[in-house]
């Protein structure tokens, strides 16, 4: 009896220090586990500290091999989050199109407002417009812009108007034979139009700047204007302008044309112009701005050129709503409490229109209500969007 008794003490001392020991260990577990969260170097710290007992070794050796694997888990994330991302990218690269418009405004001091649009396909010219805006005696034969006649018309000095030069070229290049020109306007445009199809940009950079002025217009068969070699740099410096850009996709890019018109999409104090890239008769892609006398407005045009004497005011300029999107977008929120700015509403436009035919176009503008937006043009909140849709469907018409 005294002998159980004996050992049934011995076994409650036992499993008293067994007891001990366990809550130990979870006493441990519970301390290294807010580190684990916290900070993956302070795991790293505690879990290689040497311990002599067997069984910290053990737990050591086990917190190793699991951040061992954590750190495969994150670099296998890593890698699928990188793969996702260039995936991301091409379908990116996809949607913007294969064909882009870019148009820009060169820096000039001459006597016109050149306004080009470069039509680019990866690094390769596909097509490309130039239009030139030139002040005449207003009593020539000269046909002025849109709203010469009316409110735009007081922002130029008087006895002057402001004419495009592919809108009178037969008038123009009457006059250029008789002051000895050999070739047309649109030999000329055409000519450096011609040149610069098929060609990269580093293809056409390396001819104008290892060729002088009269080599240049030499190469260009066609070309005689001594504004040649400039028009030609515009060209290329309007291919490397990602500044106003609009992207369509083609069945062919190289098949595409480019044609243009001149309207008033929106009241009399402005005009415009749309450039529209065409497949057979579906619109690709389509870039469009208009033109305002600005009071201290931005502009590449020298405020002292020949074109800016014709001015009615000192402190005006012929602007690009494009190029003056922020102060002019600032207006329109001022005065007509515009929540997009005329950029994005450009934009919205120039989407809805890429991809569709003409035809579709001119439905949208028949069921379009007078002085209001049209709402199946997302984005775009003017009232006169029917006029802007008009002005592309005016140019792809030509």
């Amino acid at each position: 009896m005294k002998k159980r008794d004996n050992l049934l003490a011995i076994m409650l001392a036992t499993s008293m220090v067994f007891a001990g020991c366990a809550n130990d260990n979870n006493k441990e577990d519970d301390k290294n586990e807010p580190a684990v969260e916290e900070s993956k170097d302070k795991e790293t710290t505690e879990t290689t500290d040497e311990k002599e007992d067997t069984t910290d070794s053990k737990e050591t050796t086990e917190n190793k091999n699991s951040e061992n694997n954590d750190d495969e888990n994150t670099e296998n994330v890593d890698k699928e989050d990188k793969k996702n991302d260039e995936k991301t990218a091409d379908e990116s690269s996809t949607e913007e199109g294969n064909v882009v418009l870019h148009r820009a405004y060169p820096a000039t001091e001459g006597r016109s407002f050149p306004t080009i649009v470069v039509a680019t396909s990866g690094d390769k010219i596909v097509d490309a417009f130039i239009d030139e805006y030139q002040f005449f005696d207003k009593n020539s034969e000269y046909k002025g812009v849109p709203n010469s006649d009316k409110e735009f018309g007081e922002g130029v000095k008087e006895g002057r108007i402001l004419a495009s030069k592919i809108d009178n070229e037969e008038l123009y290049s009457d006059e250029m034979k008789e002051a000895g020109g050999e070739a047309t306007l649109m030999d000329n445009y055409n000519a450096i139009i011609d040149y610069v199809k098929g060609k990269t940009i580093d293809e056409l950079e390396d001819f104008i700047s290892n060729n002088e002025d009269e080599e240049i217009i030499d190469a260009l068969t066609g070309a005689t204007f001594k504004s040649t070699p400039e028009l030609l740099k515009y060209v290329v410096d309007t291919a490397k302008d990602d500044m106003f850009t609009i992207s369509g996709t083609a069945e062919n890019p190289d098949d595409i044309t480019l044609k243009y018109a001149i309207g008033a999409p929106h009241g009399e104090k402005s005009f415009g112009n749309a450039v529209v890239a065409l497949e057979g008769d579906k619109i690709i892609a389509a870039s469009i701005d208009e033109y305002q006398y600005l009071e201290a407005g931005k502009t590449k045009l020298d405020v002292k050129s020949d074109f800016a004497k014709s001015y009615a005011k000192d402190n005006i300029v012929l602007g690009s709503k494009l190029e003056n999107d922020e102060a002019y977008s600032t207006l329109m929120k001022d005065k007509a409490k515009a929540t997009k700015s005329i950029k994005e509403n450009f934009e919205a436009i120039e989407n809805f229109v890429a991809g569709k035919t003409i035809n579709e176009v001119k439905d949208v503008i028949a069921d379009a209500k007078p002085g209001e937006a049209i709402e199946a043009v997302s984005g775009a909140t003017l009232v006169d969007t029917a006029g802007y849709l008009q002005l592309i469907v005016d140019a792809a018409e030509k």
